[in-house]
């Protein structure tokens, strides 16, 4: 052997003979160090532990009473609790009670369950749900839905079976919720919330986490839209409170428990409707003198008769409540309009010599034009809060399009400084957006709000019926295009009293 080939396996053979004694000293080393488990809660050492199982085993042996309580098998450490193997010449460790009521003292156990997670939207600030099973979410979320619409509708749009609409009927496009929602598997704190049913989920998620419930006896002469209006709730409050009473027209049985809650929804189911219905439009009612004829005489001398048209609108519905910006697709009369005409006799009046002819008063005429729809009804219409519409939202009829005096007076109030654009909420003419108020004399008001700034009337000035006093918009408080008409005994902005303005037309 070459002694160039003698030096490099001297050298191979001491580097082997090297690693031989390190790694029995190591193994020396190594046979004195003890394997621990050292426990931390929220960062904080709490304690040294030789067996990380047994401390599991004595957590959920010691905490039958949360797992009565929920009726669950396990019952597991705080999610803050870390528990970290490593190795020491320390062999003194913690007693695992001490350990154990440190960590109670401190923190709460946990149980198995989900975290269901809620996005922000414009209404509502992000916010966690805890949930036993997956199922107790899904059929709460599903309850939720049929508070606002009926079960078979909401089949067929799931199943894909809603067909076509022919004469009169509803398409459902658009489903969904506003927020974003996720949901996991969790290890959840029993200090938490938790939800063990799927109906007291969906009573939280529709009348709000603080709500508190109280009950009604039904009496002798009780109706749905009685009570609702006694504690100043809108009727589908009720309704969706008490699920056994399909509509505002159901029977009640007198000493029936009823369910009293606003509904203040947690979170925002949407969706998108194609209606197609026909739709009746009021006359009007005319008179017209006769001076032959007495001042007894009255007769209806043509008889009218209401406008009847399918009409096709397309409008988005939140939470049970319809959007105020209507879309009109499409429009087919069916019945003309025929105004009401009642012919009177002359009424005279002899007053020194002079003949007076005293009117008798006149009909009204509707404020828009035709093809409208009426989003919103007078009274407490807002889920949640008891708030009173003092007037009715007329939709339907394009933006721009002709707003009328609904009988001749004259105007006492105008405000065209609002944008035509407006939102929810807006405070802009307190709400009312640009605004028009008419005098009608008998202390007989009307307002008409909402509307574009390119008011044509002002102050002090006579406006005959029928006569154009704004345009339709979107301004104030408002979610889209539509006018808010009201009508008061009194001056609506000095303490009137607002009625129903479809009782103008009966």
């Amino acid at each position: 052997m070459k002694s160039k080939d003698k030096i490099i396996t001297g050298i191979f053979c001491a580097i082997i003979i090297c690693i031989y004694f390190i790694a029995g000293s190591y193994k020396c080393v190594d046979s004195n160090i003890n394997k621990i488990y050292k426990v931390y809660l929220d960062g904080e050492i709490i304690g040294a532990i030789d067996d990380k199982e047994a401390l599991y085993n004595l957590i959920d042996e010691k905490q039958q009473a949360i797992k009565d309580k929920y009726n669950v098998e396990n019952v597991y450490p705080p999610n803050s609790l870390e528990v970290i193997e490593t190795y020491s010449y320390n062999t003194k460790t913690t007693d695992l009670n001490t350990i154990y009521n440190k960590i109670e003292e401190l923190q709460d156990f946990t149980i198995h369950g989900y975290e269901v997670k809620m996005s922000a939207t414009k209404d509502h600030e992000a916010f966690n749900i805890y949930v036993l099973d997956r199922e107790v979410f899904t059929e709460a979320i599903e309850d939720f839905i049929l508070a606002f619409i009926d079960e078979q509708s909401y089949e067929n749009y799931i199943n894909g079976t809603q067909g076509n609409i022919e004469d009169v009927g509803i398409i459902y496009k658009e489903m969904g919720f506003v927020e974003d929602i996720s949901i996991r598997e969790k290890y959840i704190s029993t200090n938490d919330k938790i939800y063990e049913t799927s109906n007291e989920l969906a009573q939280d998620l529709l009348f709000g986490f603080n709500y508190k419930e109280q009950s009604y006896t039904v009496k002798v002469g009780d109706t749905i839209e009685s009570v609702a209006e006694t504690f100043e709730l809108n009727p589908q409050e009720i309704l969706i409170a008490n699920s056994r009473y399909s509509s505002k027209d159901s029977l009640l049985t007198i000493g029936d428990k009823l369910m009293i809650a606003y509904v203040i929804p947690e979170i925002s189911f949407t969706y998108e409707v194609n209606e197609m219905k026909e739709v009746e439009y009021d006359f009007d009612k005319e008179i017209v003198r006769d001076n032959t004829k007495p001042s007894s005489y009255s007769e209806i001398t043509t008889p009218g008769v209401k406008g009847l048209a399918r009409v096709t609108s397309g409008y988005t519905v939140v939470n049970g409540k319809l959007s105020s910006d209507v879309k009109n697709i499409a429009y087919e009369e069916i019945r003309k309009t025929v105004n009401q005409v009642t012919t009177k006799g002359k009424k005279v009046v002899v007053s020194w010599g002079w003949e007076v002819f005293e009117d008798t008063g006149t009909g009204w005429t509707w404020p828009t034009i035709d093809r409208y729809v009426v989003t919103s009804a007078f009274g407490y219409r807002e889920l949640g809060g008891g708030k009173k519409h003092n007037g009715i939202d007329i939709s339907g009829t394009p933006w721009g399009s002709n707003i009328y005096a609904a009988n001749e007076g004259t105007v006492v109030y105008t405000y065209s400084g609002c944008p035509n654009n407006g939102s929810y909420p807006n405070s802009c003419g307190g709400g009312y957006g640009n605004q028009v108020v008419i005098d009608h004399s008998n202390n007989v008001f009307t307002i008409y709000a909402h509307m574009m700034r390119d008011i044509p009337v002002r102050v002090g000035q006579y406006v005959s019926k029928k006569q154009v006093i704004g345009h339709m918009g979107n301004s104030g408080q408002s979610t889209g295009t539509h006018l808010h008409f009201g009508v008061s005994i009194g001056n609506p902005r000095s303490g009137g009293t607002f009625y129903n303005p479809r009782d103008l037309y009966r």
